[in-house]
């Protein structure tokens, strides 16, 4: 009579050693790929949130227009220098002008914003200074209103921008800036990170628009823009400046070139 053998089934298992090095291959690769799916990420919000600023500021614009007309017959921007002789004494006077200009066309139109004329980003929770990406400042924490705050967080500390000479030479005052600080006090306030700047011009078909080269005819018409996306970039990589313009024109990607 014969006698049957059973045999167990064998146990399959790793090593000690096998597992240390399966989750040291894993921490490497996790190493490896972890930072740029978190820059990945970050790159998308902070697209989002750039678009959506966008639009909610240049739907304003346009409102203000159907409700008041051209940006040129408002009282407030005929009387912001405008086809006056313009002189850096002139500046303290335009800023509290862009300030009437932000309470009276464009604060009525944001639901859930607030704006002060005399709070200071210190006062706003700041406690670094907006700086351009080689380090300059370009806002310190004591810079003061024109500020608005939109419902979303974003902070736009509201400037005016350069003068422009006319065909007499008699300087003009151009515009309004708009400084978004998309992520608020608590970003990494740098121009080109999470602060982009646009701009309007009190010129006739006027845009909310990300600051760019452009030429203004004599009759304060905008005739073209005259950036190229080389220039963009340039500036972008230098001074954070033309950012947002860049991030629009690449149909609102941060590419790989992008110096974030």
């Amino acid at each position: 009579m014969s006698c049957l053998r059973h045999h167990s089934p064998r146990r399959i298992a790793f090593t000690l050693a096998e597992v240390l090095i399966t989750l040291g291959v894993i921490g490497v690769v996790a190493a490896l790929t972890l930072p740029t799916l978190m820059q990945n990420y970050q790159k998308h919000v902070a697209v989002n949130k750039l678009k959506v600023n966008f639009n909610i500021m240049s739907n304003v614009i346009r409102r203000a227009e159907a409700d008041y007309g051209d940006i040129t017959s408002w009282d407030e921007v005929i009387n912001s220098f405008n086809n006056k002789d313009y002189s850096d004494a002139n500046k303290a006077n335009a800023k509290t002008q862009a300030g009437a200009i932000v309470k009276k066309y464009i604060l009525p139109y944001l639901s859930g914003a607030q704006f002060t004329e005399t709070l200071s980003l210190s006062d706003l929770g700041y406690k670094r200074n907006i700086v351009y990406k080689n380090g300059n400042i370009f806002a310190p924490t004591s810079a003061a209103g024109p500020i608005l705050r939109l419902k979303n967080g974003t902070v736009i500390l509201v400037g005016i921008t350069s003068s422009y000479a006319d065909a007499d030479g008699k300087k003009n005052l151009l515009g309004m800036t708009f400084n978004m600080d998309i992520d608020g006090p608590n970003g990494k306030n740098i121009i080109g990170k999470d602060v982009f700047i646009a701009t309007v011009t009190y010129t006739r078909n006027t845009k909310f628009m990300f600051y760019q080269d452009y030429q203004i005819h004599t009759t304060n018409q905008i005739l073209e823009l005259t950036s190229t996306r080389s220039s963009l970039l340039a500036n972008c990589k230098k001074f954070g400046t033309m950012c947002g313009a860049l991030i629009q024109s690449d149909g609102w990607q941060i590419k790989d070139d992008y110096p974030w």
